[in-house]
């Protein structure tokens, strides 16, 4: 057990969320070790105790995204327990309610994908492929249900709804992502887009695929 590990849990999360604060609003180049020990309200000295570098604090906030995830969506959603259709409804739903609650872990997990932080996926291929693991579970039952209208592979539908998921969640961080959104749902600019309507395009665009929708 790390020097961390060894905190009482409290300041373990006050360190990381001061930590993830600083990272969504600077990203990882752009945020000072000072800034985040003020914002964890710890020394310089006290953090360095802690972990070795600014990476090691940042891949621990990666874990924390992880498990943040894991905890809230991938476990919940790993079993159908009415239909498919309903399991993607309620994922994505759960999606805006750990967006709320964790809205700066969200954050940093949506750039994940970006240059500046795309050597970091490296030491999170173990838990990023579970992950994955999750929504291929989903779908297999599904289809070993006969929920499957077309002779569709598994890899491909999971494929298929991981990009959903991984869109609805960066569009609720990223005007890029949301305007990707209006774009597909050919919206004139004065028109509102509201979450619910993201997940009906959502829905709407998997029905062809499933023999039962709700």
């Amino acid at each position: 057990m790390n020097t961390f590990e060894k905190l009482p849990k409290q300041k373990q999360i006050a360190i990381l969320d001061g930590a993830t604060e600083s990272f969504a609003d600077k990203g990882y180049y752009g945020a000072s070790i000072k800034e985040i020990c003020l914002k964890a309200n710890i020394s310089n000295g006290a953090l360095y105790k802690y972990f070795t570098n600014k990476e090691e604090l940042f891949l621990a906030v990666l874990y924390k995204c992880q498990e943040i995830l894991v905890r809230n969506l991938y476990q919940k959603y790993t079993h159908i327990k009415y239909s498919l259709f309903h399991t993607v409804k309620s994922y994505l739903e759960e999606i805006i309610k750990i967006h709320q609650k964790y809205p700066n872990y969200i954050k940093v997990y949506a750039n994940l994908g970006s240059n500046n932080v795309e050597h970091f996926l490296t030491d999170l291929h173990t838990p990023f492929t579970k992950s994955a693991n999750y929504i291929h579970n989903m779908v297999y039952e599904a289809k070993a249900n006969g929920e499957i209208l077309l002779d569709m592979p598994e890899n491909e539908l999971s494929f298929l709804l991981d990009n959903y998921f991984i869109l609805f969640l960066n569009s609720l961080v990223s005007d890029y992502h949301d305007l990707r959104f209006r774009f597909f749902l050919r919206m004139k600019p004065e028109e509102k887009l509201t979450n619910k309507r993201k997940i009906e395009f959502i829905l709407g665009s998997i029905t062809p695929f499933l023999v039962k929708t709700e």
